[in-house]
């Protein structure tokens, strides 16, 4: 089963993953400073505060920037391959 919400997925191998009933794992994660990002079927996923929003606004604009850069270097070379060897 694939589930949604789980460590890797939301936060890598900072995080916890806890089951509803173990209050121990629970009560570490919180004191080593892990906020709850999402559960489901009974397991709660644990992150360091501020890890869902790392993927903001600005994370996109520069990955738009960094693929524009990369076609006008395309378009660049092939004009350079383009022109007679003399």
């Amino acid at each position: 089963m694939n589930r949604k919400c789980s460590v890797r997925d939301k936060c890598g191998p900072t995080g916890k993953e806890c089951r509803s009933d173990d209050r121990e794992c629970q009560s570490a994660a919180v004191q080593d400073g892990l906020e709850i990002v999402c559960d489901e079927d009974g397991l709660y996923v644990y992150c360091p505060a501020g890890t869902q929003q790392r993927d903001s606004t600005i994370v996109w604009v520069l990955l738009g920037v960094a693929v524009l850069i990369a076609i006008a270097g395309g378009v660049l070379f092939a004009r350079v391959m383009k022109k007679p060897v003399k």
